[in-house]
């Protein structure tokens, strides 16, 4: 027992924290090396394949990782006595002379590990390759576009079939990658819009959003909508402003503050509307009061004599 007055050494937390990223080290190398492919271990795992890689990168094994795929298996982790364990007596082995050599070989032992693909399998793979490569780079990573070209006529592939047929291949990191390219460029060129996006691809909304899970493009997706939003609420009052209501109103609606900025212009024109309602005119007394164009002030006038009434 440690004397009176002093307390236990704790092991620190950067030594705990080092013994339990080893722990996980050692486990994905496990798996790897039980598995053999990569989109298998996601799947124990329960992950993507990017959050696989990014854990691998986090952990620095992943060169390893891919080496037992590719059948290295030197970078197994070596079995280890439990911490804590009490292990049995050593076992002293005997040494026994070497005996004679004869002249009888003996059989060849069974491999444990099955022959490598024939060489007509591989150049199938090579071939499907580069049939796929090809028609990446003239399709576009367009799934539904990929699924008409590869199926046969009327019955696309499914998207797990599809994807089947790229991992095979040995293409479906490059697959992956061409996704998220196309996506981030599809979001950047419609300000935001996931109508616009999902109709480019050909997808319904609900596929577009997985497609954006999948691909790990959530939270960046997310963020380049909330600086459109961010951009639409700091558009100039009132031209830039009503211009943004009165004609890009499905781009608002997609972004969901078109109501928000409705009910804003409706209290900034409040005091104009006053005024202008009484003329003969409505809708020429905003356009001159306010200087914007005949849409802005007939969508203003709109807005404003359903917020006000008759």
């Amino acid at each position: 027992m440690p004397p009176s007055g002093t307390k236990p050494e704790q092991p620190s937390p950067g030594r705990a924290a080092a013994r339990e990223r080893q722990r996980r080290a050692d486990e994905l190398l496990g798996l790897f090396a039980w598995h053999q492919d990569a989109p298998l271990v996601a799947r124990a795992l329960r992950l993507t394949l990017d959050e696989l890689q990014a854990e691998l990168d986090d952990l620095g094994i992943r060169r390893k990782a891919f080496r037992l795929v590719r059948g290295a298996p030197g970078d197994v982790p070596r079995a280890s006595q439990l911490p804590g364990a009490t292990g049995g007596p050593r076992v002293r082995r005997r040494i026994h002379a070497a005996e004679p050599a004869t002249t009888v070989e003996p059989p060849p032992e069974p491999s444990s590990r099955p022959a490598g693909p024939s060489p007509s399998a591989a150049s199938d793979v090579a071939a499907q390759a580069t049939r796929l490569r090809t028609l990446l780079g003239g399709v576009g990573p367009r799934r539904r576009a990929l699924a008409k070209e590869l199926g046969s006529a009327g019955r696309p592939l499914s998207t797990a079939v599809l994807l089947a047929r790229f991992r095979a291949a040995g293409l479906e990191r490059e697959l992956g990658q061409r996704e998220r390219d196309l996506v981030r460029a599809l979001f950047a060129r419609h300000r935001g819009g996931e109508r616009k996006v999902a109709e480019d691809l050909d997808l319904s909304l609900d596929e577009l959003r997985g497609l954006v899970r999948e691909r790990g493009l959530a939270r960046e997706i997310e963020a380049m909508r909330e600086r459109y939003r961010g951009e639409a609420r700091k558009a100039a009052w009132p031209g830039a402003q009503l211009a943004n209501l009165a004609l890009r109103r499905g781009w608002l609606e997609d972004l969901g503050v078109h109501a928000e900025l409705s009910r804003l212009a409706a209290e900034l024109a409040a005091p104009v509307w006053e005024k202008a309602r009484r003329s003969k005119d409505p809708v020429r007394a905003l356009r001159r009061e306010l200087r914007i164009g005949p849409a802005e002030a007939r969508f203003l006038a709109d807005v404003l004599s359903r917020s006000t009434g008759p």
